[in-house]
């Protein structure tokens, strides 16, 4: 027998307080890192600012919804605190459309500057256009699936089956989000490095599975639930989940420049646990190769590059060989596979400054 006086509410408050605040202490961490080395900002750190936004949003109308019933019974709640609820609700589906496109789209971006020169790139710039005509439709459907608009909330017009709408979007956005963050596993494992550093970028990656999984978790335990009558207290789930979601993903997508900070925290011991360490390689120059000096670089999330310099004025990265059949060896940029690429502005005008 159903118990009229739960109220699923403090579990709300809780659960979602603390996924929005992790989200923000991320993006937070990752301007802070940019910042601390004096590196430019790129159009994966902006995108991931209007993440941020829409998550923010979403937490929002969720504080309008517990305000108005969110988390109780709909039989004890007033007919004028459901009518808000469902304008609310309304709202609340437009902008949680908008999330997740945004937290892969952010993702995405950050590809083009991790394999920068590579042919991995018309696959990220595919997705890019497939992500965003998704998300335009999409946004178009969530707005005017009723006729009029005011339908949705008052029931006196025509909509489609919003359900079925719904549960359409989670399986898309839950194919698309294994797609995007391990589409770069493979890449990772053809480039030339020591095979605990491929571990450490693959891990990297497969980390956004969790948001993978928040997406699975809101599609089996609210989707299914859509167009009960019971709408405030079994929509309560659906509202957590997809602050959980968002939120996750954006914690995630920000894990890179994190581990700069834990490495500036903690030393090269954070580095050297996770063979991911920036020291000199383990590998020496040829007998043959008159090498003069030894220069250090930062790269773009600040960590400091050990690169030797030879007499004849070419400049090799001690990191290891990372180029592959993709590499462009006329750029004036030199890959790295942490986050983004190294900046060494012209190497040779570097060298004859010396």
């Amino acid at each position: 027998m159903t118990d009229l006086q739960e109220d699923f509410g403090p579990t709300l408050w809780v659960v979602n307080t603390i996924f929005i605040i992790l989200a923000t202490l991320a993006v937070v961490a990752r301007f802070g890192a940019r910042r601390l080395r004096k590196l430019s900002l790129g159009a994966d750190d902006w995108i991931i600012c209007v993440a941020l936004f829409l998550d923010w949003v979403l937490y929002g109308i969720f504080v309008g919804c517990r305000i108005n019933g969110l988390g109780k019974h709909r039989e004890t709640l007033s007919p004028k605190k459901v009518a808000i609820f469902s304008e609310l609700l309304y709202f609340f589906q437009i902008f949680y459309i908008l999330g997740p496109p945004s937290v892969k789209l952010a993702l995405l971006f950050l590809y083009r500057r991790i394999f920068e020169h590579s042919r991995f790139l018309r696959i990220v710039d595919g997705m890019i256009i497939l992500i965003s005509v998704w998300a335009i439709i999409m946004t178009f459907l969530a707005i005017f699936n009723c006729n009029p608009i005011s339908a949705f909330w008052t029931t006196e017009g025509t909509c489609f089956n919003f359900k079925q709408f719904a549960i359409g979007y989670a399986i898309v956005n839950i194919i698309s989000d294994f797609a995007v963050w391990l589409m770069p596993i493979p890449k990772v494992w053809n480039i030339q490095l020591p095979k605990p550093q491929k571990i450490a970028l693959s891990l990297i990656f497969t980390l956004g599975l969790f948001d993978c999984a928040a997406a699975m978790a809101r599609l089996l335990l609210s989707m299914l639930v859509l167009g009960e009558y019971d709408s405030t207290w079994l929509y309560a789930k659906g509202y957590m989940w997809s602050i959980i979601e968002v939120s996750t993903g954006i914690v995630c997508t920000c894990l890179p420049t994190m581990r700069v900070l834990l490495r500036t925290a903690f030393g090269g011991a954070f580095a050297r646990f996770f063979g991911m360490s920036s020291g000199r390689a383990s590998h020496q120059p040829s007998n043959n190769t008159p090498w003069s000096r030894t220069k250090e670089y930062y790269n773009d999330i600040g960590e400091v590059i050990s690169a030797e310099v030879p007499s004849d004025g070419h400049c090799t990265n001690n990191i290891s060989e990372l180029h592959d059949a993709d590499w462009d060896t006329n750029s004036d940029r030199i890959l790295v596979t942490e986050e983004v690429n190294i900046e060494l502005h012209p190497v040779k005008q570097m060298v004859s400054k010396q």
